[in-house]
């Protein structure tokens, strides 16, 4: 479902098929970061052409941006960019609400 809610909102979505986990393991990538870095060896040749990359978890994106060499945010950071505020205009008042 993530997959299709970033091809909903993107016009190009990449997909590293190689890269099954980034290798952090929650917080071990903070004391062994040789986990994160053998996850995530090849995945700067996978991202090359992006400008920005989205998760679903915090410690995945510090070790995504790190060795994907592009910012990683929260996936609703991706549809909050995308979307806009519905604007109502009440009929009574002529005031967006």
């Amino acid at each position: 479902r993530l997959l299709e809610l970033a091809r909903a909102c993107a016009t190009q979505v990449v997909w590293p098929q190689e890269i099954f986990c980034c290798g952090f393991a929650g917080d071990k990538g903070f004391n062994v970061p040789e986990l994160n870095r053998s996850a995530l060896s090849d995945l700067a040749d996978h991202v090359c052409t992006c400008k920005a990359g989205y998760s679903t978890s915090k410690t995945c994106e510090i070790g995504l941006a790190l060795h994907g060499g592009i910012p990683y945010r929260s996936i609703l950071h991706l549809v909050d960019d995308v979307t806009q505020p519905k604007i109502i205009l009440n009929k009574e008042t002529k005031y967006e609400i």
